[in-house]
């Protein structure tokens, strides 16, 4: 009884302690904190990583059911110690992530009184609080337990395959569905778990013999049925386990481990095999990677088998739950084409061979030369946009050399784009090379606008593709599988085309040219290559330059080039991504030959005299590489699909390589663009030359480099930068006549691109030159500045005007290269709003108040032109700015759409706390373009206002308050599936959503009943403006030109003004609008002969529409949203893009100022605490305050008697003048701060409440300390009866012995 006694008041007192050390000897982490703000914590055994299958297991939801902590801690122990030799051996095959005490507030209580804990300390029943998705797909995080919400991040974050949700109380193992609207519903993917469930069951027959509940089928059903549907015993709506399959599709079940619920209960070591049982199978089914063609995971792809669906996670791998038998198989992501298997035979854990997304089938069999003539024409034809196909000449029999070119511009050079190409064929019997160019032609093509990757390098290199250099030799080659047939090795005049060519070694040679020479001479004449690869066959090894040496044939001697480190780089960058070659085994017996990781360079293999390679490279600044790709030199056809798979990858990888090292231009100083200038790089004695358009490319490796440019005298500074190999660095030399200036050397800093997004050439929004104004110290006449550009003097006079305004007036303009600002501009020192013009260049904003010594301001200039971005691109500028602008830009994912793109947001906001408010202080606004799809100028004007903005901060005074005072968030791509099919000429195509559904007709409606479902834009876009608190937002639209505001429909659906409560302020924000923009407020411009007063109209006013954006941020979320119509044209042609943008870019910023109009504060209770959901009304709709009490009013200028209420507080009204925002002057609106006391019969209920539950624990006290000494006394007594026994029976014992003794003693008298 001590023993018990003990053990009970150690639970009461130590047990949760207990746990939570255990969990950190553990180095448990925690998910996220419980209602009473206790750490929910989760071990993780072992993670394979990507490729291995996940496996979660969530324990004690209910709060009281201790035995199943205990179980779960008994298995991470088991696990840990590898004390069992089954579940041992699941840690190789599964991560294994267990959380085993999810309700720790119900724990708590529970360790008190097992009776009690079945909540949380809110008074929830987690076990029916998870979002019923059955009844509403669309979920509301706002409302939920924090224990809720951490499950839900802890599910997203690993992608589970299985979840096991331990409980007690009964016994049994169940599956989803737990609510159902018939007796038993099944699910899609009932017969799998129906047949692990059974599995698992089986392994512990105590289950079912248990004496308790065993859940099972109910209806009389029992014993071994207790694997069964949740459904089918219990209708229970929100459960964990049917929200885990719903929203997830895994493997979900309901392990019941023992009847009672105690934590004394040990069912560990029965149990252990129905765990081995369960994690075992998490793999059961088809399991597989995606990727794209360059390898790359693909996360999100669908796989889909039979009537079974699943999406692949991290790095492209799936799993697909399935029971064995034969199924047809479609695998889909974006618009790739769709890859189907079959009549596939699934059988226990059957894994797939890689699926390559975008995959060309490649050929079984060698294509000769009209065959290939044919695929060549076809593809130019199927691909004219992206296609030129030409000849650089005639082989010796009269064959053309095609050469087919594939980029972006592929019938002219783009200043600043590189020329790559590949050759296959040289030699006539070594063909590999010309069926994987081929098939890479066919990859390129099919993939461009699908593949990002290579879309992205189409879009930024021009590839020309030489399949056969010679198509004569190919002819007579005969299909030999070995590295020694020579037979079609040369050309039809028996020449070795690699032995033709000038050596650098020998310029006198007069030896004649062979036309397939002839025509590459030419070729490299014409076009400025940057890099190459030559394809070969005999061996298997990426071989670089130099390829013999000063003294002729001289084998086994490293020749080195000056670009050797970049050769051995760019080499390794082929071989490292072969599966086979960056293993460095040689094509003959002798295993001494050897070459280490793939690579050699030529000459220490074997000398070549008259190479192709180094003619490149020395005589035409183009660095080319030779690939031999295997050792059989003519393989069969049936072979060409394991080459392709091979190198498909490597030939991408190369490819890129162009873009790695220094590029740009060579320019005078008065800008004008400069060929053949030489560029040079320090200890480097190899140059290259610009070219006619005055650009350059210097390959080189990762790393600090010195680089200059000269020509005729002149040569720019001497500039160190930092090379990486993920982006190229873009840098503009000026070729100066001072000498003195050469020798100074600037240390650049680039511009860092996204690492998986390659900077197009012109970079848009680099800023590269800026206008220094600097005012003189000592002035009698106001304000005189002169210009500067970096510091130099510009000369004489400006190449343009700049102009001063103060209050919409010109006060001053430049005259040469001076501009006075008059006296009389400033008034008592009031800081003023000066802004400076000029026609190029963003208008720069400074306040002044007239009496500084001295003024900087840096202009801008704007973008000369403008392209629309594709959605990785627009991702790309993301990462570019949260790069350069770290301390003020952010990105995060709000959703994705229907075809799986990201939603990205990138949020705007200082976070140098010295300059504004704290975030927590700060107002938030969203600014989201593209709802329509094919509404473009919206989203390219928000991308390139971001980067903009990145730029101003800190010298613009108006965009750094702006960003010191205001929280952004800009989403320009709201819908990126439409924009991705939108069409120039198409007023509809690219309207919708990837599944077809005009977005902006998909809200929930104040007026009409929505049909159609919600769309997983739609779901995201609720969730994030609900959870962020927006006060104001703008949606930019296409098709007219006008600032509408809500109501967007009337009640009676008629075209008819449809006015809100917050009319005056709506109109106030879309007039600010309007009369910023040079045209809109002019009501003149005429789309469909729409006409509009002010450039501004109610939304039913001009047409009645349902389920609109604008009046659902209004009513639902207290976000006053505008929605901005920004020209007739909804996707104009690039031409027409930079206009549109100069527009509606001041008024772009007049709206986020007037996001500051209004009022705001923060409503506390006498402690200080904010007071959540605290209700400001009086002016239009009803205003909540943030959960921590703060709020935001917006408001046109005017009188308003304001209330503020909350429930269990006194009422306060207060007179609030709500005037224009000056941005000069203050940083903040309106400031009403509130301190609200509580109302008496609050206080009274609260002060009996506190009696109450004070009562509760003193007579909770008192019963157990009177159990303590009733049973101490009951102990006592116990112990004293023994005692006073244990003595009689000694006493007894004496008086027997003593009477021995007496016996004795007589016996022998």
């Amino acid at each position: 009884l001590l023993q018990v006694l003990a053990g009970v008041l150690s639970l009461q007192i130590t047990s949760l302690d207990d746990f939570q050390t255990k969990m950190r000897s553990y180095n448990a982490t925690s998910i996220g904190r419980s209602a009473g703000g206790l750490d929910i914590m989760h071990v993780t055994v072992l993670d394979n990583g990507a490729d291995t299958p996940n496996v979660g297991i969530i324990c004690n939801i209910a709060g009281n059911r201790l035995s199943s902590v205990n179980v779960c801690m008994s298995l991470i122990d088991s696990l840990i110690n590898m004390d069992d030799t089954d579940l041992t051996l699941l840690l190789g095959s599964y991560n294994i992530h267990i959380v085993p005490n999810l309700n720790m507030d119900g724990s708590q209580k529970a360790f008190i009184d097992v009776n009690k804990g079945t909540t949380n300390s809110d008074g929830i029943d987690l076990t029916s609080a998870f979002p019923n998705l059955q009844e509403n797909p669309s979920v509301d995080e706002a409302n939920l337990p924090p224990e809720v919400k951490a499950v839900m991040g802890f599910l997203k974050s690993h992608n589970f395959q299985m979840v096991i949700v331990v409980g007690a109380s009964a016994t049994g193992v169940t599956f989803p569905l737990y609510h159902t609207n018939d007796d038993h519903e099944g699910i899609i993917d009932d017969a799998i778990h129906r047949e692990i469930a059974k599995a698992a069951y089986n392994q512990n027959p105590n289950l079912d013999t248990s004496g308790c509940s065993v859940v099972g089928y109910g209806q009389g059903h029992s014993g071994r049925s207790s694997q069964g549907s949740g459904g089918e015993f219990s209708h229970v709506a929100g459960t964990l386990e049917d929200y885990v399959y719903l929203a997830h599709g895994s493997l979900t079940f309901h392990f019941c481990v023992a009847c009672s619920v105690d934590t004394d209960t040990d069912v560990f070591d029965e149990n252990k095999a129905v765990f081995t049982s369960l994690i075992g199978s998490a793999d059961r089914g088809l399991s597989g990677r995606v990727v794209a063609p360059d390898g790359t995971g693909l996360k999100g792809a669908m796989v889909e088998a039979g009537d079974h669906v699943v999406w692949s996670g991290p790095d492209g791998y799936f799993w697909n739950p399935l029971i064995d038998g034969t199924y047809n198989v479609k695998i889909s992501y974006g618009s790739y084409p769709e890859v189907h298997i079959p009549a596939l035979e699934v059988e226990h854990a059957t894994q797939l061979p890689l699926t390559v997304m975008g995959d060309i089938s490649p050929p079984t069999t060698h294509e000769h030369f009209e065959q290939m003539n044919r695929t060549l024409h076809e593809l130019s034809t199927e691909y004219p946009a992206i296609t030129r196909l030409y000849s650089i000449g005639r082989s010796v029999e009269g064959r053309e050399l095609l050469v087919l070119v594939i980029g972006k511009t592929p019938d002219k050079h783009v200043p600043g784009v590189p020329e790559f190409k590949y050759v296959g064929n040289m030699h006539g019997n070594e063909v590999v090379g010309r069926s994987l160019l081929i098939s890479l032609a066919k990859l390129l093509c099919s993939n461009y606008n699908t593949d990002p990757r290579i879309t992205k390098l189409l879009s930024t290199t021009r590839v020309h593709i030489l399949p056969s250099m010679n198509p004569d030799g190919f002819e007579t080659a005969v299909p030999v599988a070995d590295s020694y047939n020579t037979n079609g090795r040369t050309n039809a005049n028996g020449i070795d085309l690699n032995r033709n060519f000038p050596s650098q070694w020998n310029r006198n040679d007069i030896r004649s040219r062979e036309p397939e020479t002839e025509a590459i001479i030419r070729w490299l004449d014409q076009y400025q290559f940057v890099l190459s690869a030559n394809l070969h066959g005999g061996s298997l090894v990426a071989n670089y330059p130099y390829d013999d040496t000063v003294t002729g044939v001289n084998n086994g001697v490293y020749s080195q080039s000056p670009d050797d480190t970049f050769f051995k780089y760019v080499s390794r960058v082929y071989a490292s991504n072969h599966p086979v070659m960056h293993k460095g085994e040689a094509c003959t017996t002798d295993h001494t030959v050897q070459f280490p990781g793939g690579i050699t360079n030529g000459n220490n293999w074997y000398t070549v005299i008259g190479g192709m390679q180094d003619y490149n490279y020395v005589f035409r600044d183009c660095l080319e590489i030779t690939l031999e790709l295997g050792c059989a030199k003519y393989p069969a056809g049936s072979f060409l699909p394991d080459f392709w798979s091979d190198n498909r990858k490597s030939l991408l990888e190369f490819m890129s390589a162009v873009h790695t090292g220094l590029s740009g231009f060579i320019k005078t100083p008065t800008g004008e663009l400069v060929q053949d200038a030489t560029i040079h790089v320090k200890e480097n004695s190899k140059t290259v030359k610009s070219g006619v358009d005055g650009d350059y490319w210097r390959l080189l490796v990762p790393g600090t480099h010195e680089l200059w440019a000269e020509k005729g005298g002149q040569r720019s500074r001497t500039v160190e930068v930092t090379v990486s190999d993920k982006y190229q660095v873009v840098y503009n030399f000026t070729l100066l006549e001072s000498e003195a200036e050469w020798d100074e050397t600037e240390h650049y800093v680039f511009e860092v691109p996204d690492e998986e997004q390659t900077p197009e050439p012109v970079i848009p929004m680099r800023i590269q030159e800026k206008i220094t104004i600097v005012t003189e110290t000592e002035r009698t006449d106001g304000i005189k500045v002169t210009f500067t550009k970096h510091g130099t003097p510009v000369g004489t006079s400006l190449a343009e005007s700049i102009s001063c305004i103060v209050h919409g007036e010109t006060v001053a303009t430049s005259e040469g290269n001076t501009l006075a600002i008059p006296q009389g501009t400033f008034q008592s020192n009031t800081p003023t709003s000066v802004e400076f013009h000029g026609p190029s260049y963003y208008t720069t904003t400074k306040f002044l108040s007239g009496g500084e010594s001295s003024v900087e301001v840096t202009m801008f200039p704007l973008p000369a032109s403008l392209e629309y971005h594709t959605h990785e691109e627009m991702l790309g500028v993301f990462e570019n700015v949260t790069r350069k602008c770290e301390s003020l830009a952010s990105v995060y994912d709000i959703g994705e759409s229907a075809k799986k793109r990201e939603l990205r947001v990138l949020r705007m906001s200082a976070r140098d706390q010295t300059r504004g408010n704290t975030d927590s202080e700060k107002q938030r606004i969203k600014l989201v373009g593209g709802i329509h799809g094919n509404e473009a100028v919206g989203r390219e004007s928000l991308i390139n206002l971001i980067q903009y903005f990145c730029a101003a901060y800190s010298h613009d005074d108006l965009i750094t308050k702006l960003l010191d005072t205001l929280d952004i968030h800009f989403l320009p791509s709201f819908n990126p599936d439409g924009f991705s099919i939108a069409e120039h000429d198409s007023w509809t195509q690219g309207r919708g959503n990837g599944n077809g559904y005009d977005l902006n007709r998909n809200f929930p409606d104040r007026v009409a009943q929505r049909v159609d479902p919600l769309q997983p834009e739609t779901i995201a876009m609720m969730a994030w403006t609900r959870k962020k608190h927006f006060s104001t937002s703008i949606s930019l639209h296409g098709g007219s030109l006008v600032a509408c505001y809500p109501y967007d429909n009337s009640d009676n659906g008629l075209n008819v003004y449809s006015a809100s409560p917050d009319d005056a302020t709506f109109r106030y924000m879309a007039s600010g609008y309007a009369t910023s923009h040079p045209t809109m407020a002019k009501g003149l411009e005429v789309c469909d002969e729409d006409r509009f007063v002010g450039g501004i109209s109610n939304g039913a006013g001009w047409y009645s529409l349902n389920g609109g954006m604008g009046d659902w941020n209004y009513l639902q979320a207290q976000t006053f949203e505008i929605t901005v119509e920004m020209g007739c044209h909804k996707y104009p042609q690039t031409s027409e893009l930079l206009s549109m943008y100069y527009g509606h870019y001041p008024a772009l910023i007049t709206h986020i100022k007037n996001s500051r109009q209004g009022f705001w504060g923060r409503v506390t209770d006498s402690g200080g605490s904010g007071i959540e959901n605290t209700v400001v009304s009086g002016i239009g709709i009803d205003i909540s305050a943030r959960p921590d009490g703060q709020y935001w009013r917006i408001a046109s200028p005017g009188n308003y008697s304001v209330t503020f209420s909350a429930e269990g507080f006194t009422e306060h009204v207060h007179e609030v003048n709500v005037e224009p925002v000056n941005w000069a002057h203050l940083a903040q609106p309106l400031t009403v701060n509130l301190i609200m006391r509580k109302s008496d019969i609050v206080n009274h209920d609260t002060d009996i409440d506190r009696e109450t539950r004070l009562n509760m624990i003193t007579h909770r006290y008192v019963v157990v300390s009177a159990v303590l000494i009733v049973t101490l006394g009951i102990c006592i007594a116990i112990g004293l009866w023994r005692r006073k026994k244990r003595r009689e029976e000694e006493k007894l014992q004496q008086d027997i012995e003593y009477r021995g003794l007496i016996q004795e003693g007589s016996d022998s008298e």
